[in-house]
């Protein structure tokens, strides 16, 4: 199978973007972190923010490996921070992989490898 690689937050990340079952776990993993940050009821602020961020951090890793989430946040990170890794991976299919798709097509049209 075919990696490609994106990049999110200025870190090269690759995972086999293509492939039907990634596309269901990258789905599962929006919902997931949609549904978290819909969960602020008799929380904390802090409770809120971390809960959040763990939300970003297990969808970059189930998505593109253990520790991918650590390269691109660091050790420690913030909620803007994730909020923005969450919206690089919200558009990583328009803005990467379907570009990287038509380009590979392009060159598979003109015969290239």
């Amino acid at each position: 199978m075919k990696k490609i690689a994106v990049t999110i937050l200025n870190q090269k990340l690759s995972a086999d973007l293509l492939n039907p079952k990634v596309v269901k776990k990258y789905q599962t993993e929006i919902d997931k972190v949609t549904e978290k940050a819909n969960d602020t009821e008799g929380k904390t602020d802090e409770e809120v923010i971390v809960n959040q961020c763990e939300a970003v951090i297990e969808m970059i890793d189930n998505i593109f490996g253990k520790g991918s989430a650590k390269k691109v946040l660091g050790e420690e990170t913030d909620l803007l921070t994730c909020l923005q890794a969450y919206f690089e991976l919200t558009t990583m299919y328009k803005n990467q992989v379907v570009p990287y798709m038509n380009k590979e097509i392009a060159k598979m049209k003109a015969g290239e490898k």
